[in-house]
C-alpha cells in the first residue's frame, strides 16, 4: 500500500489525505520536517542531494529533510530522518512552522510544503544513506554567503530556511 499523506489549504489546516504520489502529482501542499545541525564550533552540517533524487539531484541541501507521513509527529518525523539521512542522533529544538514555497526544477509551478523547521548541536558523521551523495561542514556566515552568491548550487528554498534557522542558533546559542 502506498505512504497516505495529509494536504493542507494556504492557512495550514489538514483538508485531506492521500498517496504521498497523488499529492506530488496534483501539487498539493504537504507536510515536511527541515532539519540544520550546528556543530559545537559554529559551523552547520549539509547534505549533497545524490544524483539519483528525483528532485534536485546533485545540489546543497539542509542537513535532513521530509516528509511526514499521515497524521504523523513532526518533531518524531525530524528525528527519524536526520538519522535515516546522515546518521545523526541530537536533542532537536523546534524553530518555526511557516508555508515554504518555491519553484520546481523547470520553473514552471510553485511547489508548497507547511515546513516545521528544528535545529540540533551535534559532531558531524561521515554516514550516510542512498539519497545523500555525501555531508560537508561550513562556517555559518561563509555559508550564508555562498547561498546568496550562489543559488544555484542549492534546493531553492534554501536561503532561507538557512537564515530563519541560524539566526535562532545565534539567539540561543548559550541555551542549546
Amino acid at each position: 500500500m502506498d505512504e497516505l499523506v495529509d494536504y493542507y489549504d494556504q492557512n495550514g489546516q489538514i483538508i485531506g489525505q492521500c498517496t504521498r504520489e497523488e499529492a506530488e502529482d496534483k501539487n498539493y501542499t504537504t507536510p515536511n520536517a527541515i532539519i540544520f545541525v550546528f556543530t559545537p564550533d559554529n559551523k552547520v552540517i549539509i547534505q549533497k542531494r545524490a544524483q539519483t533524487k528525483k528532485h534536485y539531484p546533485g545540489l546543497w541541501d539542509v542537513s535532513a529533510c521530509g516528509g511526514l507521513s499521515s497524521g504523523e509527529d513532526a518533531l518524531a518525523a525530524a528525528e527519524r530522518e536526520l538519522f535515516e539521512e546522515i546518521g545523526i542522533r541530537c536533542q532537536l529544538h523546534f524553530v518555526e512552522r511557516f508555508m515554504n514555497s518555491f519553484p520546481d526544477e523547470t520553473g514552471s509551478l510553485t511547489r508548497c510544503r507547511y515546513s516545521h523547521l528544528y535545529i540540533g548541536v551535534a559532531e558531524p558523521d561521515t554516514a550516510h544513506n542512498h539519497e545523500v551523495e555525501s555531508v560537508a561542514v561550513f562556517p555559518i556566515d561563509e555559508l550564508e554567503a555562498e547561498a546568496k552568491d550562489r543559488p544555484q548550487d542549492f534546493i531553492p528554498s534554501f536561503a532561507l530556511e538557512l537564515q530563519k534557522c541560524a539566526d535562532f542558533y545565534k539567539k540561543s546559542l548559550r541555551s542549546l
